[in-house]
């Protein structure tokens, strides 16, 4: 098979080639192709185009009519008060309610803004997961490997020493059992990097294809204390979008106690008239002109019900903030506590356990050729060799995560250029 190292403008030639990608070449695939983000989009300019049409008036209404007409004849011409007659009638809402709902349309605009930058920055930490998750099963599978060519050394070893009379022949078994039972591992590894990589393919817009990440393991975001991170949290995307929603519901309950207030509205209309006085002159047309007034009499059953939902409204959005807040404080000093967790086991790992325990593996099987030590106590140090050279790449990639975690918990929202930091 094939492995290409790609540029993000190109696709694989043909099916059995792998694309190698970089963490940052699939961030930025994910972030041209995922449909949510157009999604997201579409939403803002949804919430652009209410805002454009919200705060207007009404339409005004036309009317058109025949008025005092004769049920006998219904000749114009034989009344002097028969008259065709056209109208308009504009109404207009108390004052400062249409100020009041287009400014809650905007606050629907920023809403929306601040949804998408928390949508981007979510989909750059599924991108990171995903990705991380395709680099640690390809550690996995090569630390696999790896200690499948320490086990035929064994199993050599093992045979050579049985040909010698130095060695039962269970020594040899007990070996190749190991090295079967490794293959057995390396496909149920196989079977979960096929599912790691689809979905990273899913997610930059590449399904059905082959996807490796490259060797190196980038660096770890800048990671911010979790005493840093609370002072951000109100700058969040998530509690942003919150933030619009309690402006906007705020201005939507003082909408709604506008309308104790009565509407006005204006008429005029134009009669004319076809029929002549007693010396045969055609009489005038007529104009008339007036206004409308609304009366709020029931109020109990409307404007106080409306007022109270909107107020209703209001308070589950600030509670639901509160609440955001609180699970985003202990998440914040929960993410740090494993970061500095990860942080000294790695050490200790890399530093002190991985080092001896590789050195005791080619002690015993040195010691095991001479034939003084037995074949269970080199397998078994084999064996912690290889738990620990496994568990070294899973603190490296959790280390990884943890900071993409905090790095995610740390992203704010500037209102002024709407960028993600």
């Amino acid at each position: 098979m094939a492995c290409v190292l790609m540029p993000i403008w190109l696709t694989p030639a043909t099916a059995d080639e792998t694309i190698i990608l970089s963490l940052e070449i699939a961030e930025r695939l994910a972030l041209q192709r995922h449909p949510i983000l157009s999604q997201s989009q579409a939403e803002i300019e949804i919430n652009r185009t209410r805002a454009l049409s919200a705060g207007q008036l009404s339409d005004p209404q036309i009317r058109f009519g025949l008025q005092n007409f004769p049920i006998d004849s219904l000749a114009l011409n034989r009344y002097e008060m028969s008259m065709v007659t056209l109208g308009i009638t504009q109404m207009f809402p108390p004052l400062g309610k249409l100020g009041l709902i287009q400014k809650s349309a905007e606050q629907g605009t920023l809403a929306a803004q601040s949804k998408y930058r928390d949508t981007r920055a979510r989909l750059r930490h599924e991108v990171h997961m995903a990705w991380l998750n395709v680099y640690y099963q390809e550690r996995e599978l090569a630390t696999i490997r790896t200690n499948h060519e320490l086990l035929d050394q064994i199993v050599q070893a093992a045979r050579a020493q049985y040909r010698n009379g130095l060695a039962q022949e269970a020594d040899v078994l007990k070996a190749q059992l190991e090295r079967d039972d490794l293959l057995e591992r390396e496909e149920s590894i196989q079977a979960t990097y096929r599912m790691a990589q689809s979905r990273l393919a899913r997610l930059i817009g590449m399904p059905g294809t082959n996807l490796a990440a490259t060797p190196e393991l980038p660096a770890a975001p800048t990671v911010h204390t979790d005493n840093e991170l609370i002072n951000t949290l109100p700058q969040h995307p998530q509690v942003t979008t919150l933030d619009a929603q309690i402006r906007a519901a705020a201005l939507d309950l003082a909408t709604a106690r506008r309308d104790y207030y009565p509407e006005f509205g204006i008429e005029a209309m134009y009669g004319y008239r076809t029929a002549h006085d007693a010396n045969g002159a055609k009489v005038p047309d007529m104009i008339s002109a007036g206004v409308v007034m609304s009366v709020p009499l029931w109020t109990a059953r409307r404007q106080d019900a409306r007022v109270q939902e909107r107020q209703a409204q209001w308070l589950a959005l600030r509670y639901q903030r509160d609440d955001l807040l609180l699970q985003m404080n202990a998440e914040a000093h929960a993410r740090y506590a494993e970061y500095t967790h990860l942080v000294s086991r790695l050490k200790l790992l890399e530093n002190t356990l991985l080092p001896q325990t590789e050195q005791t593996v080619n002690a015993l099987l040195a010691t095991y050729r001479t034939g003084k030590t037995d074949m269970a106590s080199v397998l078994r140090a084999r064996q912690i060799n290889l738990d620990y050279t496994l568990r070294q790449w899973r603190l490296r990639t959790d280390l990884w995560i943890a900071s993409a975690e905090l790095n995610y918990l740390g992203t704010i929202t500037t209102e002024t250029s709407g960028h993600e930091h």
